[in-house]
């Protein structure tokens, strides 16, 4: 029988503090777009809105992650969140003096992007010094923490979004702004002590190129990571470019489903509820299974999977399709999470986790903006088909190069460094 030690209070009011955050991503999310289409009909203006949310981590997630794991990571979240606080209490002056426009949206969308940028790769780069970077206590962090972000984000929030946008834009922007600052006083008062990342005497890169270079490179020659984040983003690449399509192939008059798009939103649901199931079911199946057994199971369904609503548009499949998507995307992301904080060094987890991201959101645009391109030229389902053929060709990439003895292999070799110095 397996006794499993508790995660401890810190833990506990991170996963609190991540709650507040994400419920307030989550009806700035929904909120925004909907206060757009108010102020104006422009399609390209609406995707600047749009590109606006990615355009930070491409342009900051590299040195962001430098300065994280230079700085005292909980510090570095307590002010990014406070300037995130800031900027919603400026935004929510000019509502009030009735001169919000879509390019104050747009700028907000980019200051807050920036914010969430140095939050996130803190708090994730933060997660070993509050478990451990044991394995099993990794997953279950993980676990906890996505299935925090799916209830919040995801249930709670688009509906508070919608409910605050009946009560005015100012509603939209306080709400959010309160729960950010609430998250700042849980942080500050919750977790105590310093979680800087301290570097082995012989690490000692001169200026901030030689930092960057020494993430990209450990990502590049990671025989691990590498080929993860590879078809990571590979996977990201396909799943934008079925996102740019699949309200066109199952939405409106003359669509492959003809639904409305009160059905589509209520179908959508079905994708956080199976990012909850697979939060639940990832600590039982990882305490009986192999790690890499699972990523390359969960991928490999997912990419079958995805020819559901190719072969059928009616409800009741595609809906059952974002259920099991949403299961199984849950389970290989706490594998992924859990392995680069377990096989990077500490000094290096931000660097990493930065140029990790950079390599998969960067291709997000890329695949919406192809898929439309080759739906526009030879149809939806070409490019649902490719969807299908690029996401199992990512999932054969990591069965390949990446089986369990190498994961082992890198496992056994962090036991023998285990004397490095830990976090102060």
């Amino acid at each position: 029988m397996h006794t499993r030690e508790p995660l401890g209070r810190s833990f506990a009011v991170h996963q609190l503090s991540v709650g507040l955050a994400n419920l307030a991503d989550g009806i700035i999310q929904i909120g925004l777009p909907l206060l757009a289409i108010g102020l104006t009909r422009s399609p390209a203006r609406i995707g600047l809105l749009t590109g606006a949310v990615w355009l930070p981590w491409l342009l900051f997630g590299v040195p962001a992650g430098v300065f994280v794991d230079r700085w005292d990571r909980r510090k570095t979240r307590i002010a990014a969140l406070a300037a995130r606080a800031g900027l919603l209490g400026a935004l929510f002056a000019v509502s009030i003096a009735d001169a919000l426009s879509i390019w104050w949206l747009i700028a907000t969308a980019v200051a807050y992007g920036v914010t969430e940028v140095f939050a996130d790769l803190a708090a994730q780069a933060q997660i070993p010094a509050l478990v451990s970077r044991d394995a099993a206590a990794l997953q279950r962090a993980n676990a906890r923490l996505l299935a925090t972000e799916q209830i919040t984000n995801s249930f709670l929030g688009a509906p508070l979004a919608g409910a605050l946008v009946t009560l005015g834009a100012a509603w939209v922007i306080a709400g959010p702004a309160a729960l950010v600052a609430l998250c700042v006083v849980v942080i500050t008062v919750g977790i105590r002590g310093a979680f800087v990342a301290t570097r082995p005497d012989d690490a000692t890169p001169a200026g901030m190129r030689a930092e960057v270079g020494e993430g990209l490179r450990l990502l590049w020659h990671h025989r691990v990571l590498r080929p993860i984040f590879i078809a990571a983003g590979l996977w990201n690449l396909a799943s934008s470019a079925f996102s740019a399509v699949i309200l066109l192939w199952l939405v409106g008059p003359g669509s492959q489903g003809g639904w409305t798009k009160a059905t589509f939103t209520w179908v959508l649901i079905g994708f956080p509820l199976g990012g909850l199931l697979g939060s639940w079911l990832a600590g039982p199946l990882l305490r009986r299974l192999r790690e890499m057994t699972v990523i390359v199971a969960a991928w490999g369904v997912n990419g079958v999977l995805n020819v559901v609503p190719i072969l059928s548009a009616r409800v009741v499949p595609v809906a059952t399709f974002f259920v099991s998507v949403g299961v199984f995307a849950v389970l290989g992301n706490v594998v992924t999470q859990s392995l680069r904080q377990r096989l990077v060094p500490e000094h290096l987890l931000g660097k990493v986790s930065g140029s990790s991201r950079v390599i998969g959101y960067g291709l997000m645009p890329l695949g919406a903006v192809l898929g439309g391109q080759l739906a526009e030229q030879y149809g939806i389902p070409t490019v649902l088909w490719s969807v299908v053929a690029v996401m199992l060709i990512a999932t054969a990439v990591v069965a390949i190069f990446v089986p369990q003895r190498v994961v082992d292999g890198y496992d056994a070799d962090n036991e023998r460094l285990a004397g490095d110095q830990p976090l102060r």
